[in-house]
């Protein structure tokens, strides 16, 4: 299972219509039903109705819907972890410092520094 089928089938069980959901993704629709036509066959089983009024979930898409949500929320947020590390934001800062050097001494350093990078 990779990451673009599983947001393709989102994209059509939220539109309804393999058209739509090419379009949201930038993709061809010749290219999301091939995708979602392997993901429906390595799970075993159809996941969408097709027909002309649109595209509906099986039983078996609906069972797996929200749990391929949630792999998609987790990959999103992962990815965000990830950019905000390479960015510097959000990444834990590690001090150390000899005990002979008092906290008054270094408070004023972490306030600049803070004030440059919250």
């Amino acid at each position: 299972m990779e990451m673009h089928q599983v947001r393709y089938f989102l994209a059509v069980s939220e539109t309804h219509s393999f058209t739509r959901a090419a379009e949201r993704c930038h993709v061809s629709q010749p290219t999301l039903t091939a995708a979602i036509k392997k993901l429906e066959a390595e799970l075993g089983g159809l996941l969408l109705l097709r027909d002309r009024s649109g595209a509906k979930l099986t039983p078996l898409g609906r069972l797996v819907l929200p749990r391929l949500q949630r792999i998609d929320d987790e990959s999103r947020s992962v990815a965000l972890i990830a950019e905000n590390h390479r960015r510097l934001k959000k990444v834990p800062l590690r001090i150390g410092v000899l005990c002979t050097i008092g906290p008054a001494r270094l408070s004023g350093y972490l306030a600049a520094f803070r004030a440059v990078a919250p």
